[in-house]
């Protein structure tokens, strides 16, 4: 399934989706799917190697619950990114063009970067989704567009909280360039906690709020991106 058959079935697909880019997929229904409106969670883990969770062979990390979704759904063996490094990809992701087209052809970094990011007149899946009357949300890291102008809120999507650069502290959410980078929308909104504990947090709240559907949630984690910190 590529890019554009994915928002084609997420609009009017007969399932609700959790997927893990390039590392599995499980279908499943929530109380609030139907077969024209399945309730849809993209989930991204951000740098995780194809080897490095237990459904693809790893002997050394323990993940019962992303072997669970693996189990209980689809596992893909033959999946390929648009690019190796994030922005690209994740302009690809939300599009289903080819990250050129998107004019985001590298990485929007933190100290080089700031005004570059994908332009407002690219429609992203969550766009075409709330067309359809979806309640959406994104929890977690953006990474294609810093300025206020290019924030997720302004992509189709009705929530954000997360950041918007390539990585921060999970801490103290700065950023590579040394900037607090912690939203709610459109405003930077500190949040004491975890990154991964908060992005989870949001991304259930969501649900709960949501769950009589249709609503589609892309919850794209910072782990297991450095900084290598653990809680």
């Amino acid at each position: 399934m590529n890019r554009r058959e994915f928002i084609k079935f997420a609009a009017g697909g007969a399932a609700a989706v959790v997927m893990m880019p390039n590392y599995g997929c499980s279908v499943g229904r929530s109380s609030g799917a139907t077969a024209e409106r399945p309730n849809i969670i993209l989930i991204m883990a951000d740098d995780l190697g194809y080897g490095d969770i237990g459904c693809y062979g790893s002997k050394k990390i323990r993940t019962p619950n992303i072997d669970a979704l693996a189990r209980g759904g689809l596992r893909f063996t033959d999946y390929h990114s648009n690019c190796p490094v994030c922005s690209p990809t994740r302009a690809a992701l939300l599009t289903g063009r080819y990250q050129q087209r998107c004019g985001i052809e590298g990485v929007v970094t933190a100290a080089k970067h700031r005004h570059t990011g994908m332009a407002l007149e690219e429609v992203t899946f969550a766009e075409v989704l709330k067309r359809r009357g979806y309640a959406t949300g994104i929890f977690g890291k953006w990474h294609v567009g810093y300025n206020v102008e290019f924030n997720p809120a302004k992509q189709g999507f009705d929530e954000f909280i997360g950041y918007v650069s390539g990585n921060v502290d999970y801490h103290s959410h700065i950023d590579q360039a040394g900037f607090e980078d912690w939203w709610k929308n459109l405003q930077k909104v500190p949040e004491e906690g975890y990154c991964t504990d908060l992005i989870t947090k949001h991304g259930v709240d969501f649900i709960e709020r949501h769950k009589d559907g249709p609503f589609c949630l892309y919850l794209p984690h910072e782990a297991p991106h450095y900084p290598y910190q653990g809680r």
